[in-house]
């Protein structure tokens, strides 16, 4: 029992190893011994869990896409009414996000290098993009034909919201030092955040009644 806990700990201590490594380098350009040296052990003892990098990144990866994408399906999926369901979505961004700020750039890491990779990975999570637009595209149709919204393209609006609510992420250093923020102040910018996309995107769409 203690050495089946003893071999749990170190393979996870291997794959945030790995993960960390992934993320700065890209897969392409990590090699095995980048991560045993992360992971402070020997070469040996990381090929006795892992025989290969390949099979770190299918876990990790998988692991990572997977708690982006089904919530997200969710989302997409739900009977809420579009502009519920703009507000969900940015919520669900940032939040996810917020609790591991790396992912933007280990997603475009893995975008310049391989990008079937993820869309592969998503649509082994579920999330098939053009179904996913799909589902939006009639929601803005309807609302369109009703007057609320004005016409506009549903993959737009979804890069929209994505940006918006992203964007500041992969930019962290950037925007830190723009406004003077640490870490901390980074965080509660975020969290008003969601709110000041999810009004902005429904100004930008919402037809006012006269």
């Amino acid at each position: 029992m203690a050495n089946k806990k003893s071999d749990e700990t170190t393979e996870m201590a291997i794959l945030t190893a790995a993960r960390k490594v992934f993320t700065h380098r890209g897969f392409a350009a990590t090699r095995m011994e980048d991560i045993a040296t992360e992971a402070g052990i020997n070469r040996a003892l990381l090929h006795y869990y892992f025989r290969s990098k390949e099979k770190m990144f299918d876990i990790i990866f998988e692991q990572r896409i997977s708690e982006f994408f089904t919530g997200l399906i969710s989302i997409l999926s739900s009977d809420l009414a579009l502009p519920d369901k703009i507000r969900a979505i940015v919520e669900h961004d940032i939040e996810t996000i917020s609790q591991q700020q790396d992912l933007p750039m280990f997603i475009l890491q893995e975008l310049s290098q391989n990008p079937q990779r993820l869309i592969d990975y998503a649509e082994k999570a579920g999330a098939h993009p053009a179904q996913m637009l799909k589902i939006i595209a009639a929601q803005v149709k309807n609302e369109v034909a009703a007057g609320r919204i004005r016409p506009i393209d549903p993959g737009q609006l979804l890069i929209n919201i994505m940006s918006l609510s992203l964007y500041p992420f992969i930019a962290k250093p950037m925007v830190k030092a723009v406004q003077s923020l640490d870490d901390a102040g980074f965080d509660r910018m975020m969290k008003r955040r969601k709110k000041e996309v999810a009004d902005f995107v429904l100004s930008a769409i919402t037809i006012s009644p006269r």
